[in-house]
């Protein structure tokens, strides 16, 4: 959209971040590390199999993948149920076009079939669409164009097992420099109900990025801690496109908004003694997220998708610890949200 004008919000909300906070074993995320003869090729140069669900995008890990003419990468993920529906994938902060390859991903319940090579007993992406950075999608591979972050998102699927596998893009063979990923995320997007009212507040704000003191004189002086979002030739911030710092916008987006007029079907659960599959604010999103403990990515309409859309889209969380509804008639609400942008 021009000039990041906002439309109807989208959140795209972590399901592995979300059971990894409620006490699944970081084990039920597996990254296979066996030789390239069996078709694996998950040996770390940097990091660890953890390091790729913290939601730390900037902390990357690498894979010994370089010029390797039959090696996979492959991540294997138990959500726990085969009730709990996906309908995203997210890279973030990764080197694929630099390190010619591509990545596939399926779903299953059965697990052997997300481990096998090439997951062909799985169920490929249900009519893939990229959201940023996914110029090629084949079935169920993605080929970004550059270097960054790619969304793909994709009909609703509620499997248990899902696979995501990197392999070499020319002849599945990888280019001389070694592939790495600064963040995976994995879930269903929830967009909201209808645009927030119109008193919206979008703000770029340098508050705790900058160091501002004033001497007894008068005189100020200031230590800029940081711009903002990171930008180089070998690490970006998400949806960053430069590759230098000052070619980078900077300081902080922060988007604080009122939803008006939502029915609770929208807003909340039935009920609140078991969680149960069901899409409202508070299911998909705010319990998701654990309030603003856990970041997610904010598209603030969800028609931005293909081309430049990086721009309409921040890795944030919510700056509100709690979320308040008011209730202005009988089964409606108001409520407001406040999302800053994560570095």
């Amino acid at each position: 959209m021009a000039n990041m004008n906002i439309g109807t919000p989208r959140f795209y909300v972590d399901e592995i971040s979300y059971l990894l906070s409620r006490g699944v074993a970081a084990t039920e995320f597996a990254v296979t590390a066996t030789n390239a003869g069996n078709g694996y090729m998950g040996t770390f140069t940097t990091g660890s199999a953890a390091e790729l669900f913290d939601l730390r995008p900037l902390n990357k890990v690498t894979f010994d993948t370089s010029a390797d003419t039959d090696g996979h990468v492959v991540i294997t993920i138990d959500t726990q149920s085969n009730s709990n529906k996906k309908s995203f994938i997210a890279i973030l902060n990764h080197n694929m076009q630099t390190a010619d390859a591509k990545v596939l991903v399926k779903g299953s319940n059965t697990l052997a079939h997300v481990q096998a090579v090439n997951m062909g007993s799985a169920t490929a992406m249900d009519t893939p669409v990229e959201v940023t950075n996914a110029d090629a999608i084949s079935s169920s591979i993605i080929t970004p164009a550059t270097d960054g972050s790619t969304i793909v998102r994709f009909n609703e699927q509620a499997f248990q097992y899902w696979g995501i596998q990197f392999e070499g893009n020319s002849s599945n063979t990888f280019g001389s420099t070694d592939l790495f990923v600064g963040s995976i995320m994995l879930g269903e997007y929830f967009d909201m109900p209808h645009a927030p009212d119109l008193d919206i507040t979008r703000m770029i704000s340098y508050n705790r990025l900058n160091d501002l003191q004033e001497s007894h004189g008068g005189q100020r002086f200031s230590n800029l801690k940081t711009i903002g979002r990171t930008a180089t030739s070998t690490s970006k911030s998400p949806f960053a496109n430069s590759s230098n710092q000052y070619s980078m916008f900077g300081g902080r987006i922060i988007y604080d908004m009122k939803f008006s007029f939502l029915t609770n079907e929208q807003l909340m659960p039935d009920e609140y003694n078991t969680y149960a599959v069901d899409d409202n604010f508070i299911s998909d999103v705010w319990n998701k997220t654990n309030g603003n403990h856990l970041p997610f990515i904010f598209s603030i309409d969800k028609a931005s998708e293909g081309d430049n859309a990086e721009s309409e889209h921040i890795f944030g969380r919510f700056a509100n610890n709690s979320l308040d509804m008011t209730q202005v008639a009988p089964e409606i609400y108001n409520i407001s949200l406040t999302v800053e942008e994560e570095f």
